[in-house]
């Protein structure tokens, strides 16, 4: 039975929500072979009722809080919001006043995808995409029911809260059949807070270009760059507290800003910065420094226009300022975040916004076990100081403890990504992903092993932008002490907080986010992660176990620091002997069976024998942790040598 709201004269037909999650439950049981369960209906029903309930807001013209829902990774909350959107695209065809729909996620090839489910669902095309790799003109967009985009789109069209209007939104919320009723944002918005930040070095960087015929016909703006370094170079000698800076300059002329960096960065644009200097073309050059000047410019704007503070973070000067750049103004906001328990940021909010309850039992991740070393300096530059020496022991450790058929996904730093992909490990599948590239992908959802090696601390300066921008601008003394609802330390539990969502996330990346069965089991999988000793460690895994029901835990006897570990060369036949026999069955292997399987010469095999029998040598070691011994019997023409692999313990 269709469901029927009438409102300031217009007759809206809604999508009914039990009927809504039979077709869930047929699609996900038939279509996509998964097993569905009492607690997973009960959810997809509130999933209807929650978009039904804010189509009706916005129809009402309330101004009603963000819907956060919060449905665990794995039970379909994307794939309902495209059968939604499709269902919705049906019923528009029976009435006067359809629903549109603009569904909001993370990147662009999952919008491409978002788009082809929905189409598929609605044998039709009541769909489209709209973003930088493919942009529509706005009357195109108008046509469809759902509009697809990207969280940085949705950024990008924004107000921010404290400027208090989103007309900005309105080309993506506007639609032939009016006004869109319902905005779905898959994931918490990434890049919700725009971070203003701007160093000597910046400055420095932008006057460098600025030719005299520019500094004359810029002459406000130019003298604007001058006294923001200088200014900053003066607290950097000083060298005192946080402090805020004295009242935006154009704040005091409203009508006419006195400080506008418009025009010259539109001048600067034409700068071919790649023929100065080295007077050589080299467009990818031109374009790298024209972006770092114009994002300076851009950020010096900000600081002229708003607040802004003084901070230094490690040997870094700053002044900062931020503003949130969600689409306020967003018709009917839905938030599908299973993270949300964990993310601060909804508790900022407060009564903007309402996390919807959500049925417990939905997902068991009692299969899964998560393995905890404790261990000191996990952060950025610690890691990068010492991480070839240290992924050297990791990945010797887990050789010895998973089988060499496992599939394995490491989340890191971005910095030191490539030497983990390089040194790689001994199993049948490895793929490294970094911190700020993981959200939202599915590249691994078959691999049955994660390890979180190294964690993206935020400084102080995020957590005060992030403050700020929502909850407005503060004072000195809080930038000292900065309390907040029972908070000594607001920002220490902000930073705590933001590590165990980005944590969680990377661990959903592989296949316990999968459900096998009517309980929401997951298959069998390991998660290695080394968490700091101190109360930041306890926190994460705190919020960890919060989010992920039934998850067991074990200790993890690993220690990042100690002897030098040494590790075969990648692609020597030392690696390829290792991995060989890494699969091989207990039992004796004779040389020459390795001698045929690796294509050793007479030399290479002689040389094998003379490593083989140096029992400090990498590859003997790298052998004996996988209990393979070298032996050899008889002597001289008669001797013979073997590898045996002994029985696990």
């Amino acid at each position: 039975m269709q469901t029927a709201i009438g409102l300031h004269g217009h007759c809206y037909v809604l999508v009914p929500p039990q009927e809504f999650s039979a077709r869930m439950k047929r699609h996900w049981t038939t279509n996509l072979g998964l097993c569905s369960s009492a607690p997973l209906e009960k959810l997809w029903t509130i999933m209807a009722k929650t978009f039904n309930e804010a189509i009706s807001d916005t129809a009402n013209g309330t101004q009603a809080p963000w819907r956060i829902l919060q449905p665990p990774t794995g039970s379909g909350k994307t794939r309902g919001a495209c059968l939604f959107a499709a269902m919705q695209a049906e019923l528009n065809q029976t009435c006067d006043t359809p629903v549109g729909i603009v569904i909001v996620t993370r990147l662009i090839d999952e919008a491409d995808k978002l788009v082809s489910e929905i189409n598929g669902h609605a044998g039709r095309e009541v769909a489209v995409a709209h973003h930088s790799r493919a942009p529509k003109p706005i009357d195109i967009l108008q046509h469809y029911d759902t509009l697809v985009i990207t969280h940085q789109a949705c950024v990008n069209a924004s107000a921010s809260l404290n400027a208090g209007h989103g007309a900005a939104f309105e080309r993506f919320s506007r639609w032939r059949g009016g006004a869109r009723l319902l905005t779905i944002i898959d994931e918490a918005l990434a890049n919700v807070v725009d971070d203003v930040k701007v160093t000597v070095d910046d400055i420095a960087e932008v006057e460098r270009y600025i030719t005299s015929d520019l500094d004359r016909e810029f002459v406000t703006e130019c003298v604007a760059l001058k006294l923001l370094r200088r200014g900053l170079l003066a607290h950097e000698s000083q060298g005192g507290p946080s402090v805020f800076l004295s009242e935006s300059i154009n704040a005091s002329y409203p009508d006419a800003p006195l400080v506008n960096f418009a025009p010259l960065r539109t001048a600067m644009k034409r700068i071919e910065y790649d023929r100065l200097g080295a007077h050589m073309q080299d467009t990818e050059a031109r374009l790298r420094i024209g972006r770092t000047v114009d994002r300076t410019l851009e950020a010096c704007q900000a600081l002229f226009d708003q607040w802004a503070y003084y901070a230094k973070s490690g040997d870094e000067h700053s002044f900062n300022s931020s503003s949130l750049s969600v689409p306020w103004g967003a018709p009917g906001p839905v938030v599908l975040d299973a993270t949300a328990r964990a993310d601060f940021l909804w508790d900022l909010f407060e009564d903007k916004a309402r996390l919807e309850p959500t049925p417990s039992h939905v997902r068991d991740y009692s299969n899964a076990t998560l393995h905890v070393a404790r261990c000191a300096a996990v952060g950025k530059r610690a890691m990068m100081k010492s991480f070839k020496a240290r992924f050297a022991r990791l990945a010797t450790d887990l050789e010895q403890r998973l089988p060499p058929s496992s599939s394995v996904f490491l989340c890191t730093h971005n910095a030191n990504a490539h030497i983990a992909k390089n040194d790689g490990m001994g199993f049948e599948r490895f793929a490294v992903g970094h911190w700020n590239a993981v959200d939202g992908r599915n590249d691994w959802s078959d691999f049955d092993t994660a390890v979180i090696f190294g964690l993206p601390y935020r400084d102080q300066i995020w957590a005060n932008n992030t403050f700020f921008a929502v909850q407005g601008l503060q004072n000195d003394e809080w930038l000292k002490a900065p309390t907040w609802k029972g908070h000594a330390d607001v920002r220490r539990v902000m930073r705590q907080r933001q590590l165990a969502v980005m944590v969680i996330q990377a661990i959903n990346r592989i296949r316990l986010r999968r459900a096998i069965d009517e309980e929401g089991r997951c298959p069998e999988a390991n998660v290695f992660i080394v968490l700091p000793k101190d109360a930041d460690g306890d926190a994460i895994l705190t919020s960890i176990l919060a989010d992920m029901p039934g998850l067991k835990v074990a200790d993890w006897a690993f220690e990042m620091e100690g002897p030098k570990v040494k590790r075969p060369r990648k692609g020597s036949s030392h690696e390829a002997l290792v991995s060989f026999m890494s699969s091989r069955l207990p039992g004796s292997t004779p040389l020459s069976v390795i001698r045929r399987e690796l294509s050793l010469t007479d030399t290479g095999l002689k040389k094998l024998k003379e490593v083989l029998g140096k029992k400090e040598h990498p590859t003997s070691k790298a052998l004996s942790a996988i209990g393979v011994e070298y032996v050899v019997t008889g002597r001289g023409r008669g001797a013979k040598s073997f590898l045996v692999k002994h029985e696990a313990a």
